[in-house]
């Protein structure tokens, strides 16, 4: 029997079937396994549209693990399947391995028809054909698998599929997914927090400024059984040995004695940022009262409370270093980083940078009721950016292209914090062109030494741009507390005047 006789025999039993299984999950994994059997595709998915936020949200993948399909969301234009959602026409990739924008979800796709699922004013979906063979898919099978898709979208409306499966995908909103990215070192950091959120075990979470340190720790928390508890947080950089004292610890105000954090979250999860730069003092300090499990009470009204709390600590760097310079406790460290989980920088998964765009720019369209959209031109000039600042530098760029310039549909100049147009953007370009023969490769290889540079190169410009430390430490996306450092111990950066 042929693919065009089976089209409709195959939709009779899908809607037949479907009838019997009352769990949303079923169904969709059901109408998936009937279009790959018809159409011999060995891999696919089904993914909804969220009409609002303009992603799509993948509720039925076969040959894609679960953490890759509860992680992947696809903005518009990203990928093949965000391209159909945007274009709403078919596309189709006969080698994948030549398509520079394909986003890999499955190691032996090889060929990929991605079929928007239309209805006269919108997209509801798409649906993904797979092969691992190049080429697979004829025009007549293309042709077969439009008409299908076609009336499949038919059935999706008229049983509700994809608002049951939409609606599901926002009822099981996961903490971890607010991580956000599908990179494989983003998956992997999210095994690692479904695997040690449950525990009571301290975590140390090492990431550069701006990485989305306190982000993991906070999903940690939410899938632990403390999630109904207290999340708190303190952050070493930048404070007096006497106010980092009182945060942690408590002080006195006149007779009141005010507790810290670490009696606050009391029965919760604490988070402390920057962990490298408490005080030696103070880490004895810590250590005694984590290794005695009392929180120290200095009146005498009451005994010493029992410390019932979990520790999350951020670190930019490796302690380890710090310990064998003696700058930090290794006692202290050995408490703290039972486990240690590394966040990428920004740079080191690009490919996730167009979801994160796509979701701020959502978020502050919502905020500053906007309509702003990405041209072509605008997300690869926000994918090739070197983002010292990370996730946060990122976020503030998109707020302020939502907030600032008067184009509806932003491009490359949108993201100038300077309130120039584009004809002066060029010049910007060449300026930074100029400045980047410092980048070429020298005897010295030390990617140490690279990033130093560059970050010499975007503190000055920031500097430019911006009067005040606080409005170029906001520029670069870090605290001022780390500008102030960088100017004083960047060697590219001796001599510079602010």
């Amino acid at each position: 029997m042929s693919v065009k006789q089976d089209i409709s025999g195959t939709l009779r039993k899908i809607q037949k079937e479907i009838q019997q299984l009352p769990n949303i999950t079923d169904r969709l994994n059901f109408i998936l396994d009937m279009t790959l059997t018809l159409f011999g595709a060995s891999t696919g998915s089904i993914s909804i549209m969220d009409q609002e936020e303009k992603v799509l949200t993948i509720v039925a993948a076969k040959g894609m693990d679960w953490e890759k399909k509860i992680a992947a969301k696809l903005p518009f234009n990203l990928g093949v399947t965000g391209r159909a959602a945007s274009s709403r026409e078919i596309i189709y990739v006969p080698d994948v391995t030549l398509d520079k924008d394909y986003v890999k979800l499955i190691e032996t796709v090889r060929s990929e028809l991605a079929i928007p699922l239309l209805t006269r004013d919108s997209t509801v979906g798409v649906l993904n054909l797979e092969s691992d063979k190049v080429n697979f898919f004829s025009p007549d099978i293309i042709n077969q698998a439009t008409l299908f898709a076609s009336q499949l979208t038919i059935v999706i409306l008229e049983e509700r599929i994809a608002k049951e499966a939409f609606e599901k995908s926002k009822r099981e909103e996961d903490p971890v997914e607010e991580v956000l990215g599908y990179d494989p070192s983003i998956l992997f950091l999210k095994h690692r927090i479904r695997q040690v959120g449950p525990s009571d075990i301290s975590v140390m979470i090492i990431g550069e400024e701006g990485s989305g340190k306190k982000l993991v720790a906070k999903a940690l928390h939410f899938i632990s059984q403390r999630k109904n508890a207290p999340f708190s947080t303190v952050d070493c950089s930048g404070l007096s040995y006497e106010l980092l004292e009182a945060e942690l610890f408590g002080s006195f105000s006149g007779k009141i004695f005010n507790p810290g954090k670490l009696e606050q979250s009391n029965g919760g999860s604490l988070y402390i940022e920057s962990i490298g730069d408490l005080p030696p003092n103070l880490q004895t300090k810590l250590f005694q009262i984590l290794r005695d499990k009392t929180i120290p009470n200095p009146t005498s009204k009451k005994k010493e409370e029992v410390l019932n709390i979990r520790i999350f600590t951020g670190s930019k760097r490796d302690l380890l270093e710090d310990i064998q310079k003696e700058t930090f406790s290794m006692d202290l460290y050995y408490r703290l980083a039972e486990v240690p989980l590394r966040v990428p920088p920004l740079r080191e998964r690009r490919g996730d940078i167009p979801l994160l765009a796509h979701h701020y720019l959502y978020q502050y369209n919502k905020q500053y009721g906007r309509n702003k959209s990405f041209s072509t031109d605008a997300l690869k000039a926000l994918t090739g950016m070197p983002w010292s600042g990370n996730v946060r530098q990122l976020q503030s760029v998109i707020q302020y292209a939502v907030l600032v310039p008067q184009e509806t549909v932003l491009e490359p100049y949108s993201f100038q914090q300077d309130g120039k147009r584009e004809e002066e953007s060029h010049q910007k370009v060449s300026r930074f062109g100029e400045g980047m023969e410092v980048l070429a490769p020298s005897e010295n290889l030390s990617l140490n030494l690279a990033i130093e540079r560059l970050e010499a190169i975007w503190i000055k410009e920031a500097f430019q741009r911006a009067s005040t430390q606080e409005e170029v430490a906001k520029l670069l996306g870090i605290s001022r507390g780390s500008l102030q450092y960088k100017l004083k111990n960047n060697q590219f950066l001796d001599g510079f005047s602010t």
